[in-house]
């Protein structure tokens, strides 16, 4: 996802948390303490733009909500929950974005290390106080939250499920034409937009990649018009969850399923040729026997080498 729509997304939703606290409690009379309203829009901020825009969304939120409604009270709600919110979103944000958690894993993480800091600035506030605060506890505000944290948990992971399926179409529709238009011979997807687009004969772009970032297709969806076996030990070496190729041979769809990769292509054939067209690409020869992919990738290294002094 592009900075402009983080910050898109981050805009919208801070203002989707103001007027959800406003709609549940002011109109309908229903305790912010119950249906949790200001958790559901920073959680989002979190798995949607990340943990920087979290934070901004979890300060942010509460602050402008007391001030313009007076939902939290100043004291000693506000930093409190400001606390709690902002911890929602870094949280959340880090573990989707950073180390590519699952949704559900990621919010309850968020979850509970929020109500830990809920829990640390009630008792620090509560000691300076001299023992008396008037706010829920960490108990009491979990269990008067029960239904906004189910809520939260079955409406957060539809909304991110939706969004991702409608960026990565978006982005896989523009791979597929700089496929097509033969503008890029490889392009990676990853965060719901294109991170890679390159253009080079055989392995050569995937080896590039990799060499230069041995995480570049962590989770990643890589496109190739062309996928034989040598891609396709790279292509798992990096980690990819999904791969499309124009042309695929028939090892390297063994391979990739046997990996546990989804696949989709436009043609399958029995091995991928050489230039002449008259056998095997070497590169392909070279891994025919091979099935640890780390070992695949130092044999393409080994014969790339060779095949680079021949000439």
């Amino acid at each position: 996802m592009t900075k402009t729509r983080r910050s898109i997304w981050c805009a919208l939703l801070i203002c989707l948390g103001l007027l959800l606290p406003y709609l549940t409690s002011h109109m309908f009379g229903i305790p912010g303490t119950v249906l949790l309203p200001m958790h559901i829009p920073v959680l989002l901020i979190g798995l949607i733009c990340g943990p920087l825009y979290g934070a901004i969304g979890g300060a942010i939120i509460p602050c402008l909500s007391s001030l313009l409604t007076g939902m939290p009270a100043t004291y000693p709600m506000l930093p409190i929950m400001s606390g709690e919110l902002i911890t929602y979103g870094i949280i959340s944000g880090y573990l989707r974005k950073k180390t590519k958690l699952n949704v559900y894993p990621s919010m309850l993480i968020a979850m509970i290390s929020g109500r830990i800091i809920y829990g640390i600035i009630f008792n620090a506030l509560a000691f300076a106080s001299g023992g008396t605060l008037k706010a829920l506890s960490v108990w009491g505000a979990i269990l008067s939250g029960i239904p906004g944290i189910i809520i939260q948990l079955a409406l957060i992971p539809l909304i991110i499920i939706a969004l991702d399926k409608t960026y990565t179409k978006q982005a896989e529709t523009k791979a597929k034409s700089l496929l097509k238009n033969n503008d890029a011979t490889c392009v990676v997807i990853s965060d719901d937009a294109i991170i890679h687009s390159l253009k080079g004969n055989g392995v050569k772009p995937l080896i590039q990649l990799y060499d230069a970032d041995k995480k570049c297709f962590k989770n990643a969806y890589v496109l190739d018009k062309i996928i034989g076996k040598a891609a396709a030990m790279l292509i798992i070496l990096g980690g990819a969850k999904k791969v499309y190729a124009g042309v695929i041979s028939k090892s390297a769809y063994e391979y990739l399923t046997n990996n546990h990769c989804k696949i989709e292509f436009g043609k399958k054939v029995d091995i991928i040729k050489n230039r002449k067209g008259d056998g095997m690409c070497p590169l392909e020869a070279s891994v025919v026997d091979i099935n640890d992919p780390y070992e695949g990738y130092l044999k393409l290294k080994e014969t790339i080498k060779t095949l680079m002094q021949g000439k």
